[in-house]
């Protein structure tokens, strides 16, 4: 090709090498080629591609910078394309509209490439088909990592969203699904399962003299205590206000009596220290049955809860066992 036949071109030799598009390719391979395409200035704002209009092209960005922005029922999701790489390609290659909006962020020099010309222009160059390969490579990795992520901050809303603030243990939402799934479990292999009611003793008296921030104190001391006196399978809620509720999987009625008594006795030695230097002293009554045959999440708490009311009847600070049919023992 002659020097007059060069000037002709909407891109100098120097501008193809900088492309990384066009790495290692041949450029006299492809000058034949880009005689047929045009050089753009685009100021900022303007769409360059659009899915509703169904011309496929490939944008080459040889300077300035674009936005890629993608809309869902989700919402939008946007990116950018800076000088070297290009927007469009996936067209050329399927065949089907584009699915995102292109445009310029700021002024920006393209070559614009017709769907036609593009496709001989990759069999014309091996190299070039490489350089297409690797970005969509990389443009594939980047979107599974962004997958990847959202998913892990989707897991941790949701897992958030089972917590509760205040004591770190799980909520009532979080009891709704693991509490049904463990007792079916227990039900269907007939496995030893024991549930627990606590509620902090004279929880209203203590908010009414030291004040609602005393009173989270009190109950952040006990959700450590319930933690630290039962073993990892067992399961913590807090069920709602000053009550606790917990499963203790593979748990008989017997060793459950033994951790009720130790829940008892280590919250009967917390002492809560307040900034005026006052000290609570904090008790809990303790509630605890075993499953029973076609027991429901309801029925087997909903017995743990009469016999807490029972230990709250007899004088609080106090574990009681219920059985059913009114066989209620108090520890």
């Amino acid at each position: 090709m002659t020097t007059n036949e060069l000037e002709t071109l909407p891109i100098s030799r120097a501008q193809f090498l900088k492309t990384d598009i066009f790495k290692n390719v041949s450029f006299e391979s492809l000058a034949g080629y880009l005689l047929s395409c045009k050089k753009i200035t685009a100021e900022p704002g303007t769409l360059l591609i659009d899915p509703n209009q169904p011309e496929r092209k490939l944008l080459v960005l040889l300077d300035g910078k674009l936005e890629v922005v993608l809309s869902s029922k989700g919402g939008s999701f946007s990116d950018f394309i800076l000088p070297g790489h290009c927007a469009g390609e996936m067209s050329i290659f399927d065949n089907v509209k584009p699915s995102a909006q292109v445009f310029a962020k700021e002024k920006s020099s393209l070559l614009v490439i017709d769907a036609d010309i593009a496709l001989a222009m990759l069999n014309a160059s091996h190299d070039l088909c490489l350089n297409f390969l690797q970005l969509l490579s990389r443009r594939l990795r980047n979107n599974n990592k962004v997958v990847c992520e959202e998913e892990y901050h989707i897991r941790c809303i949701e897992e958030n969203a089972k917590v509760d603030s205040l004591t770190g243990l799980h909520n009532r939402r979080w009891l709704e699904e693991t509490y049904t799934r463990e007792l079916k479990r227990s039900n269907d292999g007939n496995f030893s399962l024991s549930a627990f009611m606590l509620d902090i003793d004279h929880f209203k008296n203590i908010n009414d003299t030291y004040g609602h921030l005393a009173g989270d104190q009190v109950l952040i001391a006990v959700a450590q205590e319930i933690t630290r006196c039962l073993r990892p399978s067992d399961m913590p809620v807090r069920y709602g206000g000053e009550e606790f509720t917990v499963f203790l999987p593979n748990t008989t009625v017997d060793n459950a009596k033994i951790i009720a008594e130790r829940l008892r006795a280590g919250v009967e030695k917390i002492r809560v220290a307040l900034s005026t230097g006052e000290v609570i002293n904090v008790t809990i009554s303790v509630g605890f049955t075993e499953r029973q045959a076609g027991d429901t999440v309801e029925s087997i708490i909903k017995r743990a809860d009469d016999a807490l009311y029972h230990a709250k009847e007899s004088g609080r600070n106090r574990v009681c066992l219920n059985l059913g049919e009114d066989s209620m023992f108090l520890f």
